[in-house]
């Protein structure tokens, strides 16, 4: 095998053999398996044992944020800081607040979203792809050699008995 490999890939033609790969890996006990398809498989994050992302809690919260910050603003400015008696209206109108309340709520919890996933996840790579193919169509099942994972020999023959298209070796980060 090559010196300078980090891993093995290998490709399938279909969302249900990449599905049934990632179960056979799992019941094998591998580690630190990746996948990598053009559209969202399902079952994969049970395949995979991935937990539920917190990301829809950040979100929740950041949108909860806006609502009341766009509430508390709204009180302030109307009948606090600025009373103006505008046609007899009370200065705490809630019909008049829903478009703000709405849209501080929705900007809150986007930019909240997007700044939490940075934070957890880091930037974005830009990096080539190990393979172009796989944003059109073809299905990638990515194995790190690890003490856990067992020998580059042994990783390699099992991908090879998946029924993958073609399984080769990573050299180059992914």
């Amino acid at each position: 095998m090559n010196d300078g490999a980090h891993g093995v890939v290998a490709y399938f033609d279909s969302p249900k053999a990449i599905l049934e790969a990632a179960y056979k890996t799992k019941e094998r006990g591998l580690m630190g398996v990746e996948t990598y398809t053009p559209f969202p498989v399902h079952g994969m994050n049970d395949a995979l044992s991935i937990k539920f992302s917190v990301v829809p809690w950040a979100t929740f919260v950041c949108g909860l944020g806006g609502f009341s910050l766009a509430h508390a603003l709204q009180i302030w400015t109307s009948a606090t800081n600025w009373p103006i008696n505008v046609g007899g209206k009370p200065f705490i109108s809630y019909p008049a607040f829903i478009p703000i309340i709405f849209e501080l709520t929705v900007l809150l919890g986007a930019l909240g979203t997007v700044a939490f996933t940075f934070y957890l996840m880091g930037m974005p790579n830009f990096k080539k792809p190990i393979n172009p193919r796989l944003t059109d169509d073809r299905f990638a099942l990515y194995v790190p050699f690890s003490t856990a994972n067992g020998s580059e020999n042994s990783v390699h023959s099992f991908l090879n008995g998946l029924g993958a298209e073609q399984v080769s070796l990573v050299t180059e980060e992914l």
